[in-house]
Formats: structure tokens, C-alpha cells, sequence
């Protein structure tokens, strides 16, 4: 009975010392929370043009070969300019004479009906002859207009045309005021549109000459 339990003790003893000896299992680490960041990826080159193939690229500066200094090359592309925008001026002044050649007789009734106007201002001796004048006249004035305007209905095709509009608003307007001024002793006014009037008088004149001469 007594062997029987040291038996019992050495088993009990033996088995708690095996237990006693095992390792407990290693814990697992806890995951990581952020992942490691990626390595960096090599950085891509700027696509930079090569300098010297850049520089092939560019056209070669020539000398001139013409034995020209700069001054004489300057002078003489200005002379050239100069001729083309003679040629030009040639070529549009010749289509201009062929036009208004087309409309010459109306041309001299227009321009008729404009200096008989100022002939009729000219005989005014005070500002009432002025008024009178004026109220007399207007119907020529109309009447010339109306014409005038046959001649160019579309513009950019006769030489004066612009001229015959600018003087008929004169007459009508601007002329008899500044000539009523002037018997009020302000003389300027009428001084600086009778130039004008005879500014471009003369030029039609000059160029209705030009336009009965021209050939067909």
C-alpha cells in the first residue's frame, strides 16, 4: 500500500514537472498599420533639347553678298517702296479718270450749280442779304445734290465726289454764317472756310481738266 502511493506520487510529480516544462507559443506581433512607404522611383529627366542639336536647328546668319553697307541696303528698299507706291497711286489715278470720264457731263452740272451758289454769296452786303440769299439758293443747293449723287451712288469711284458734298453743306451752312459774322466784324470764320472752298474748287477744276483730256 505504501509503494503503491510513492508510485502514485512519482507519476503525479513527474507529469506536473513535464508540463511545467513546456514553453508557452510565442505571441503574434499586431499588424502594422500603415504599410512601409514604396521607395521612390528614380525621377523621370526633362525632356531638354540637346543645345548643340538646338543650335543647328537655328538658320546660319549669311553675310549679303551684294557689297552693300546698311545705310545703302535702307535707301535702297525705300527707293524701291517709294516706286511701288508710285506705280500704285499711277494705277489707281488711271481708274478714277476712266470713271469720272463716264460721268463728265454731270460732273460739270454739279460743279456749275456750286460756284453759281457762290456767286449769288458774293453780291451779299449786310447780313440780311446773307439770309435772303441763303433762302434763295437752297433750292439750287438741293437740286445739285441730287445729282451729285448719280455720279457715285456706291462710293470709292470718283475723284471729287467728296469734295462736291463737302462744299454743298458749306453753302448751305457754314459759308453764310461765318459771312454773316464778318458784317458783324468777326472776320476769321469766313476767312478759314472760303479757303477751303477755294482749296478744293481748284483741285476740281484741275481734275475735270484731267478727266476731258483723258482718253476714253
Amino acid at each position: 500500500m505504501r509503494a503503491a502511493l510513492s508510485l502514485m506520487l512519482v507519476v503525479v510529480m513527474g507529469t506536473g514537472l513535464s508540463i511545467g516544462c513546456q514553453k508557452e507559443p510565442a505571441p503574434t506581433p499586431p499588424p502594422s498599420a500603415t504599410p512601409p512607404p514604396a521607395a521612390p522611383s528614380a525621377p523621370i529627366a526633362a525632356a531638354t533639347p540637346d543645345a548643340a542639336t538646338d543650335a543647328a536647328k537655328k538658320p546660319k546668319m549669311v553675310a549679303p553678298t551684294d557689297g552693300l553697307s546698311l545705310a545703302d541696303r535702307i535707301a535702297k528698299r525705300q527707293k524701291d517702296e517709294k516706286k511701288l507706291a508710285e506705280e500704285l497711286a499711277g494705277q489707281e489715278k488711271e481708274r478714277l479718270l476712266k470713271y469720272d470720264k463716264t460721268k463728265l457731263p454731270v460732273h460739270q452740272q454739279v460743279f456749275a450749280g456750286i460756284k453759281k451758289v457762290r456767286e449769288a454769296y458774293a453780291k451779299a452786303k449786310s447780313k440780311e442779304d446773307v439770309e435772303k440769299i441763303r433762302t434763295a439758293q437752297q433750292k439750287t443747293i438741293d437740286a445739285t445734290g441730287k445729282k451729285m449723287v448719280t455720279i457715285d451712288a456706291k462710293g470709292g469711284n470718283s475723284n471729287v465726289v467728296t469734295d462736291y458734298d463737302v462744299m454743298l453743306d458749306a453753302l448751305s451752312n457754314g459759308y453764310p454764317d461765318a459771312l454773316s459774322l464778318s458784317f458783324g466784324g468777326d472776320k476769321q470764320p469766313l476767312t478759314e472756310v472760303t479757303a477751303d472752298l477755294d482749296k478744293r474748287q481748284k483741285k476740281i477744276e484741275d481734275w475735270l481738266a484731267e478727266v476731258k483730256a483723258a482718253k476714253k
